[in-house]
């Protein structure tokens, strides 16, 4: 058994520090804190939190550059009066920083069907998006077939178990 709230990390000679903490909120609930720097400066951190039940799976995951150094991607507000370029004397209540959000969501429809998807929203300096991807998986009794549909196409895989020694 696992020992929660857990810290992870690295550090290399140059002081750059790879670290997560991960922690078992609730029984179904664990969520994960992930941050990274390089040479003692913030380069990215995220946050994760998921939720397992008996037939589905949801995690939400937020990443940012470092929001509290201001060294990562900022991005100026729609204009509004006294707003300036970053930097400026009143630029601290204009600027917002860039953001990562994705979602997903697994359902067991039956024993052997999961439907899913995941949602990916982005915005950063002059541009902002989302992009919506379906996923099916059918698992049979020696064969596993998957589907991904989103915006950048289709994929598909398929694995059989031919006998205990071979698989294709």
């Amino acid at each position: 058994p696992q020992a929660f709230p857990m810290l992870v990390g690295d550090m290399d000679n140059s002081g750059s520090l790879n670290a997560q903490v991960l922690h078992l909120v609730a029984e179904r609930i664990r969520t994960k804190a992930v941050f990274q720097t390089h040479q003692a400066k913030f380069v990215t951190w995220q946050f994760d939190g998921e939720y397992r039940g008996d037939d589905c799976t949801a995690t939400l995951t937020l990443g940012n550059p470092d929001l509290l150094g201001e060294s990562g991607e900022w991005d100026v507000v729609p204009p509004r009066p006294g707003c300036q370029a970053r930097g400026g004397p009143s630029a601290e209540d204009c600027v917002v920083p860039a953001v990562i959000l994705v979602a997903h969501f697994l359902q067991s429809i039956t024993s052997r069907l999961v439907l899913g998807g995941e949602m990916v929203y982005h915005r950063r300096p002059g541009e902002e998006g989302a992009i919506l991807t379906l996923a099916g998986k059918y698992t049979a009794l020696k064969w596993v077939a998957t589907l991904n549909v989103g915006y950048g196409g289709a994929h598909a895989s398929y694995y059989h178990r031919a006998n205990e020694q071979v698989s294709v």
